[in-house]
This record gives structure tokens, C-alpha cells and sequence, in this order.
């Protein structure tokens, strides 16, 4: 298994940022489910972290390796994945700058068969935006613990409720509330795209004792009321890696093709 962590200039950007890749390659620890040319996972961060977080909370080398992924692992800061009103455009370095530089430098393929995207909490926002944004790069994606609902959570941040962010933060990322535009609004984007007869498979995730839960699952009642079918899996978890470890495994399960519901767990 190879990871390769390292720095790259990103135009959208107009700065350098972190980025980690894992690429399967031969050997005797894991015996691989899936052989031949691999498929692209690329794997967003949540609030607070970065591109870090994934290879050391969770087992996603060994998933990885077993599913014969390369997974890329960027890093936005607390950027939300969003082209903000008054910053860089962290959207546009996902969905145009990083694909990219990945074929440029690692020669992995791009055809968007082969290619998903999923993240956990902003992560999993981020997911499900750039996935709706460019349906022509993603064949699925996966949200995990999502923030489904942005300008429900602006509203959090306004009031005082949740305090893991500020109210000048939302106007840099959104500009002037309430409320959010149209291209940030998630709801909105699964409405632009139900009728698409080639659009992105979606699979969400969340824990029963995740704070977003019912978020979750208001969203995914609204996802399939517009006609967008998805599958929705909830089980007893939190806002945490216990529970976002296995969610990835379930997820890349459905990625490829996988019941979820009844594939073994490694």
C-alpha cells in the first residue's frame, strides 16, 4: 500500500494545500475482493480537520487495499467545499483543480464510471454539493453524517445554539444571510437533478444518536418525495469514528456495486 502525502498548488486556490493518496498495490497483508484497474474514491474531511483525518481515525488503507481503491484525501480548511462569497473557491479546487492534478501526477483513471466522491459531516456536505454540482464526474457518492440542511445550520450559528462556528464565518462562506444560495443549498440541488436519467447513485449514512439525525432523515424523506431513489441506512452511532468507519465500508460497498445491507464486514 502506498500513501503519499505532500503539498500542491492549487489555482482556485491562489495557494498551496495538503493532499493525501493512497494507492493499492501488491501484496501479502490484504487479498483484495476487487482485481484489475482501480477505481477513484475521492474522500472529503469534516469540520475542524484535515486531510489527515481519514488515515488516522479510520481503517480506510485496509479498505483501500481490500477494494482496490486509490483514495484522495484533500483539504479545505473550514471551507465547507463552497466557492465562498468572500474567500478561495474550494469547490471549483475539488471538482476542477484536484482531478487534475491526480491524472497529471498519479495517472489514475478518469472515466466517471470508476470515479466517486463521499465525505463525513462537512465532508459529507461537500460530497453530496460537488456530486450534484458536476453529476458528469461522479458515477455515486456518499454522504456520512452530513450536513444536509446548511442554512438550518446557519441558523444554529446565528442564534448562539451551536457554537463550533461563528456568524462572520457563514457570511464569508454564504455572504449576507439568511439563508443560502440556491448553488449551496442541498435540497434544492437533488431537486435539479431527479429527472436526470444518467444522475449519480447516492447511498446516506447516519447514526441514531448523531446530532444531525434528524436532519438526515429529513432529507432523505425529501430526496426520494422528489424523485431521486437513494438508499438510506441508519443504525445506533454517533457523531464519531466508531461509527463513520463502518459507514465507509458500507459505503464503498454500494460505490461498487455491493448489497450494503447484507455484505460482510471486514
Amino acid at each position: 500500500m502506498g500513501l503519499f502525502s505532500g503539498d500542491i498548488y492549487a489555482p482556485s486556490l491562489a495557494a498551496t494545500t495538503h493532499l493525501n493518496v493512497i494507492l493499492p498495490e501488491e501484496s501479502e497483508d490484504v487479498w483484495p475482493l476487487e482485481e484489475g484497474e482501480p477505481r477513484i474514491l475521492y474522500l472529503l474531511h469534516g469540520l475542524g480537520s484535515n486531510a489527515d483525518e481519514w488515515p488516522r481515525f479510520s481503517r480506510i488503507e485496509y479498505f483501500a487495499k481490500l477494494y482496490n481503491l486509490v483514495v484522495v484525501m484533500p483539504e479545505v480548511g473550514r471551507g465547507f467545499y463552497t466557492d465562498m462569497a468572500t474567500g478561495p473557491s474550494f469547490l471549483s479546487y475539488v471538482t476542477r483543480d484536484l482531478p487534475a492534478f491526480v491524472h497529471d501526477w498519479f495517472r489514475v483513471p478518469t472515466a466517471r464510471d470508476r470515479t466517486f466522491i463521499a465525505g463525513e459531516s462537512m465532508g459529507g456536505y461537500g460530497a453530496v454539493k460537488a456530486a450534484l454540482t458536476r453529476p458528469d464526474l461522479y458515477a455515486g457518492f456518499a454522504s456520512l453524517s452530513g450536513v444536509m440542511d446548511v442554512a438550518e445550520m446557519r441558523g444554529w450559528v446565528e442564534d448562539g445554539t451551536w457554537d463550533a462556528m461563528r456568524p462572520d464565518e457563514m457570511t464569508s462562506l454564504f455572504g449576507e444571510g439568511p439563508g443560502v444560495s440556491q448553488a449551496d443549498d442541498l435540497s434544492k440541488l437533488v431537486r435539479s437533478r431527479a429527472d436526470d436519467a444518467d444522475r449519480p447513485r447516492f447511498i446516506q449514512l447516519c447514526g441514531t444518536e448523531d446530532f444531525l439525525i434528524e436532519m438526515n432523515r429529513a432529507f432523505s424523506t425529501e430526496t426520494e418525495a422528489v424523485g431521486y431513489e437513494h438508499t438510506y441506512m441508519e443504525w445506533s452511532g454517533a457523531h464519531n469514528w466508531t461509527f463513520w468507519d463502518v459507514a465507509i465500508q458500507r459505503s464503498i460497498q454500494f460505490l461498487l456495486g455491493y448489497d450494503p445491507h447484507d455484505a460482510p464486514l471486514a
